[in-house]
């Protein structure tokens, strides 16, 4: 079968499913991962990108079809299988049509190419919903003229929203796992699935089945902690006409329509930009409530930008205030801090000196585009936004490490020209290049050697790192009380892995060198080094119990140990 014929037949399969079961189950196994869900989930090579892709197919297909409420292993099988498939056709793009297309320019091109393809796909938000809520907050607040008059609420009104709603299913996960005290009085009329006992059981039979109702209808049925009715959102700050005015922008309802292909972005997959489904009688269901406040940033993304200049501007120095502020909490005192210095009337970041290191921080907003299917075009695409953002931020912050290299006075003026200070580079031992972008390129970020070209061969590559990763990694640092000196060793090790490695996720490295699982002496030696996912698991630990992020949610219940959380 042809891709067309693979992804028609899979849209025809999960159509048969009800939107509201599927949905409720689907974000569950999403939610599980590969460990907890295995006998379903094992088979798959991209789970989250592969499980959003069926709740997409479900909600764009004819809903007269769904009334399938269960899980059927043969069923499954299936799906699993055409999955796959489907995802194996994309990866043939990349393949030859011949042997001798095989060249080393073909296999270059290729190399940059089709991981960035897939990472663009296939892996969802890498950060933590504190990071995107605060985030939202401190870039679009001061755009709230813009946004108010072409949506109707400010900033602060889609953050409520998305915490009232965070809140409530919260709470309705504990109500039907271990805290029944928080259950809606008419729990059972948020599922169509209707549970009992037989007749003829024992008392104490249909006595237990009444106390462990609320889990039983749960287990059956996951998306019953999903459902509200808009008025469950409402708070003093958050009225009813608010709750439905964000509503009507971030919800959809299941119609049919040609979304069909895994790939498809313009338009592509609702549940992205609309991750509330309307089901009906009043009712919503999130799919994922992490998704809402993604969707409220892409969403004010695109309003603010309207007033391009002022929003690229906004966005800019916010960068370069999370990144000082993160630098000054870590390090904590010694330091010097020069920002949007000069240095031979070129303008320049962020300048951190501490002790006898030298950080030289360059900051890139730039907002990656979908990589083309045809790997020529993609290449030339994925090497310009490269050239554009880490490669320039390189050529920046190169201007002043060579001032550190040569050992000659570092002239700091402002844009006048006028000299604010000279640094003496002689008292620095190490200097260190780091590029701050907000979106990730993936592998070719990770392993620079693949696009970035140095000037000679004794010359090092810089740390490329997103402002998310970089606030997990000081945080979790800060948290597991280590030292600057340890952030310097991680600098040393890091710069010895490219040409080498194969990964797409920096927080995999960070968390292999604080687990002490990758370590530069073992590294040093290796041809390939290829990381593995669970080498971030030390970061999600560290937010089970408090990552130390501002306006961090559910800390209460974190430090308490009452509550069980999934």
């Amino acid at each position: 079968m042809s891709l067309e014929s693979k992804s028609r037949k899979l849209k025809e399969i999960i159509a048969t499913y009800n939107e509201d079961w599927l949905l409720g189950d689907l974000f569950s196994l999403i939610h599980a991962g590969r460990e907890r869900a295995s006998d379903q989930l094992g088979g798959l090579s991209s789970p989250q990108r592969q499980l959003y892709y069926l709740a997409g197919l479900n909600v764009t297909s004819d809903p007269s079809n769904g009334y399938d409420v269960r899980y059927d292993p043969e069923k499954w099988n299936q799906i699993v299988t055409l999955l796959n498939e489907i995802e194996a056709e994309y990866t043939q793009l990349f393949f030859p049509s011949k042997p001798e297309d095989v060249t080393e320019e073909w296999k270059r091109v290729r190399q940059v190419a089709m991981p960035s393809f897939l990472s663009y796909f296939n892996q969802g938000p890498l950060n933590y919903q504190e990071q995107v809520v605060n985030w939202v907050r401190d870039l679009f607040s001061p755009l709230d003229g813009d946004i108010e008059n072409a949506t109707g609420v400010k900033t602060e009104d889609f953050i409520r929203f998305y915490e009232s709603l965070d809140q409530l299913r919260h709470k309705n996960f504990q109500a039907h796992t271990l805290q029944k005290e928080l259950l809606r009085p008419n729990w059972n009329k948020y599922t169509k699935i209707k549970m009992g006992v037989a007749e003829e059981a024992p008392d104490f039979i249909k006595e237990m089945g009444e106390e462990y109702a609320p889990t039983s209808t749960y287990l059956t049925d996951k998306g019953v902690i999903d459902r509200f009715y808009p008025s469950e959102l409402i708070t003093k700050e958050l009225p009813e006409g608010k709750v439905r005015t964000v509503l009507n922008l971030l919800s959809t309802k299941r119609s049919k329509t040609d979304f069909l292909y895994y790939t498809e972005t313009r338009p592509g997959n609702p549940l992205y930009e609309r991750p509330i489904l309307d089901i009906g009688d009043g009712m919503y269901q999130v799919f994922d409530v992490k998704q809402v406040i993604h969707a409220v940033n892409k969403l004010l993304e695109k309003v603010s930008a309207v007033n391009k200049d002022k929003y690229i501007a906004r966005k800019g120095t916010l960068l370069e205030d999370r990144i000082e502020d993160l630098f000054k909490t870590f390090l904590k005192d010694s330091f010097k801090i020069y920002r949007g210095y000069y240095v031979d009337s070129c303008e320049q970041d962020i300048l951190v000196l501490w002790k006898k290191y030298a950080f030289i921080i360059e900051t890139k907003g730039y907002a990656l585009r979908e990589p083309f299917r045809d790997p020529d075009k993609a290449f030339v695409r994925i090497t310009n936004d490269f050239k554009a953002s880490i490669g320039y931020g390189h050529e920046q912050s190169r201007r002043i490490e060579k001032k550190f290299i040569d050992e000659v006075p570092l002239r700091i003026t402002d844009k006048n020209g006028k000299v604010i200070d000279e640094i003496d580079t002689t008292l620095y031992e190490f200097d260190f290049s780091i590029i701050v972008n907000l979106e990730s390129f993936g592998q070719v970020q990770c392993d620079l050697s693949t696009l970035l070209k140095l000037e000679n061969e004794d010359d090092l590559f810089p740390w490329a790192v997103t402002l998310d990763d970089l606030e997990i990694f000081f945080l979790t640092m800060i948290a597991q009380k280590r030292r600057p000196e340890d952030f310097v060793d991680f600098l040393l090790m890091r710069e010895t892995l490219h040409g080498k490695l194969v990964c797409s996720d920096e927080l995999e490295i960070c968390g292999g060198f604080l687990s002490s699982k990758l370590k530069k002496a073992r590294l040093k030696h290796a041809d390939v080094i290829i990381t593995k996912p669970d080498l971030g698991d030390i970061f999600d630990s560290q937010y089970r119990k408090t990552m130390g992020f501002k306006n961090e949610r559910n800390l209460y219940e974190k430090q308490s140990g009452k509550f069980l959380f999934w």
